[in-house]
């Protein structure tokens, strides 16, 4: 009985390598965009909630008195409109910033007014294809 030598590599052997190699890389190329996507939607929704804590801590700042009457819910100088950065340059990010006299959230009508006002902040950004949003509030009381 003769035994057959084994020799060399086969086009079926070749085809399976290259097969597993070009599956290898298109997972980790998969595995690496889907990181990158995450990384800069991450980044984005943290500069978006920085800008709105930014604006809510000016007005803040500024305090009760800049605040309009009830009834009126815009604050000169915080109109719609993209937020610009320290160069004055537009950013990406887009602000809304709203008031409400505390009277005029449901279940406060029989409070008085213009003591308690509800300030919100709206930024939103595109995130691909798709609009996000960070929106945050918060409360600003009269002194006495």
């Amino acid at each position: 009985m003769r035994h057959k030598e084994e020799k060399g590599v086969t086009g079926i052997d070749i085809t399976i390598s290259i097969t597993l190699i070009a599956i290898f890389i298109a997972l980790i190329a998969t595995i690496t965009y889907n990181i990158q996507k995450k990384s800069d939607d991450l980044q984005k929704n943290s500069d978006a909630t920085m800008y709105a804590v930014q604006i809510i801590e000016e007005i803040k700042a500024q305090g009760f008195a800049i605040l309009p009457k009830k009834g009126t819910n815009t604050i000169n100088g915080y109109e719609p409109g993209y937020i610009l950065d320290s160069n004055g340059k537009e950013t990406p990010y887009y602000q809304e910033v709203t008031v409400i006299d505390y009277t005029e959230i449901p279940g406060n009508e029989d409070k008085k007014a213009e003591i308690l006002k509800q300030v919100t902040v709206k930024v939103r950004y595109m995130s691909g294809s798709e609009e996000k949003a960070v929106e945050l509030s918060t409360i600003i009381s009269k002194e006495s």
